[in-house]
């Protein structure tokens, strides 16, 4: 009867021990208190194509939808290209 009390002791420490190990080696963004912050999402331009912190762009709100550019350059272009299409 001692031996099994023993035996079970010594599973449950394993088994403290074990989950304890492995919530503290886990990787960073594993955990939910490790997970890295997102500072910024990266973001394509429609016109060049070149990403971008979404942060740092400029953006549009056009036809029901935003649209988010590099440059106020890349914005006028594609007003340019909308207004062109419209009168077409």
């Amino acid at each position: 009867m001692k031996l099994l009390l023993l035996i079970i002791i010594v599973y449950l420490v394993y088994r403290a021990g074990k989950s304890w190990v492995m919530r503290n080696l886990q990787a960073p963004g594993q955990n939910g208190s490790r997970s890295p912050r997102i500072d910024d999402v990266m973001v394509q331009d429609p016109v060049c194509g070149i990403y971008f912190p979404q942060r740092e762009g400029v953006e549009l709100r056009h036809g029901g939808q935003t649209f988010v550019f590099c440059s106020t350059v890349c914005r006028d272009r594609f007003l340019e290209k909308q207004n062109g299409q419209k009168s077409a």
